[in-house]
This record gives C-alpha cells, sequence and structure tokens, in this order.
C-alpha cells in the first residue's frame, strides 16, 4: 500500500547550466508543492499505514527548512554566494546544483533517511520506506523519482553535506539539528540517533485493525 502527503514551500534559486536563459541567468522563486510517497506492508495498530500525524514531526520540519528560503549551489560564484548570505537571513548551500530533478532525490533519501532514524510506536511496519517524491516546481511542471533512480542518479554521500543559514537553524528541533550535524549521515551506523515522533499513540493495542480492539477503553 502507498500513502501520499503534501507540502507546500516557497523557495528561490538560480538554476545554472540550463538551456533557458531566464533560469540559468536570473533569481526567481517558486511556489513548490512536495508529495511524499510512502509504501509498506502492513498496517499498524490503528489500520493505517503510517499516521499523517506524525509526518507533522521530523519529516515536515525538514522540508520546511526550505520555505521562505534561498537555496544556491554551493560551487556557485563567490560573490554571488556571498550576497545571498548578506541579504538573506534564510538561506541553503547545497552540494549540488537546485534543480526539482535533483531536489526530488534529495528530498527521497533524506526522508529515508529520517524514517531509518525514527522510534515506531504503534505497531507501524518497520520496512516503511519513501518510495518517490514529486516535485512541482509550477503548476504545470514536476520531477517525480523513485528509489532505483537514488542507484543511477544520485551520490547518497551528498546527502547531509549541505550548510543551513543560522536563521534556519533557529526553526528546527534538536532531534533534527542532530542528525543533520552528522555530516556523513549515511555513512556512520550504530550512531544510536533516534528520532522520536511528532505525536504518539493514544493507546497501543494488540489488535486487528479491521475488527474488534482487544482493549478500546
Amino acid at each position: 500500500m502507498i500513502i501520499r502527503k503534501k507540502y507546500r514551500v516557497e523557495m528561490g534559486h538560480i538554476v545554472r547550466n540550463c538551456s533557458s536563459k531566464r533560469c540559468s541567468h536570473s533569481m526567481h522563486g517558486h511556489s513548490a508543492v512536495i508529495e511524499v510517497l510512502l509504501q509498506g506492508k502492513h498496517l499498524d495498530h490503528a489500520g493505517m499505514l503510517y499516521d499523517f500525524g506524525l509526518m507533522k514531526g521530523t519529516v515536515k520540519q525538514f522540508i520546511d527548512m526550505f520555505d521562505h528560503c534561498f537555496v544556491f549551489w554551493d560551487k556557485d560564484d563567490p560573490d554571488y554566494i556571498k550576497d545571498i548570505q548578506h541579504w538573506s537571513d534564510r538561506w541553503i548551500a547545497l552540494p549540488f546544483n537546485p534543480t526539482a530533478e535533483l531536489l526530488s532525490l534529495f528530498f527521497m533519501d533524506a526522508i529515508n533517511f529520517i524514517i531509518s532514524h525514527t522510534t515506531m510506536l504503534n505497531g507501524e511496519d518497520e520496512d516503511l520506506v519513501c518510495t518517490g517524491v514529486i516535485y512541482h516546481e509550477t503548476e504545470s511542471g514536476y520531477a517525480q523519482c523513485c528509489l532505483k533512480d537514488l542507484d543511477t542518479m544520485w551520490d547518497s554521500n551528498n546527502l547531509f553535506r549541505f550548510q543551513l543559514s543560522d536563521a534556519v537553524k533557529e526553526d528546527i528541533s534538536q532531534d533534527l539539528a542532530l542528525l543533520i550535524s552528522r555530516k556523513s549521515g549515511l555513512l556512520i551506523t550504530g550512531t544510536g540517533v533516534r528520532i522520536n515522533p511528532g505525536c504518539t499513540p493514544y493507546k497501543q493495542v494488540n489488535a486487528n485493525p479491521t475488527g474488534q480492539p482487544n482493549d478500546w477503553r
């Protein structure tokens, strides 16, 4: 089964080296809609694949870092980067050109990393995975990635090699800050980093989600 959650951010950038001169030479913004697809093989005690309320926690926080933010490729012109950092409180330096395609891969890889460090509390599928992200850059154009694209189009070593402005850092939780601070991210194992979901179940029961709970009181 697959569930889908949508997020929206207002974000500015320049996309270097692209065919369109407007995109590659002019600062511009987008009202980006980001769809996150989660897939699993069984439901939790409530009959859900993954409570949408849990996605209001660290996953939403990670995506929300990009809201009202200017993003740039850390290999861009130094003077341009210096001006962005001077005039914008909220900025993120990325280790890749901020295209819709690469941002979709970036979010999918990051969300899977977050999920893999999340403590499941209500019988959720331990093999739950983000199988895709649809990054709507405009109303008519989007990029959609799937898991196999990570093998052919993405270098996971890049995942946490990015920088956040102080204003962005101030808005994230300690859980997320700790995870991001592990610069080598996916290369580290056994760190003990665990993220608690943004909300917890009212009551954990051993129940058939489609039948009568053992303890509904």
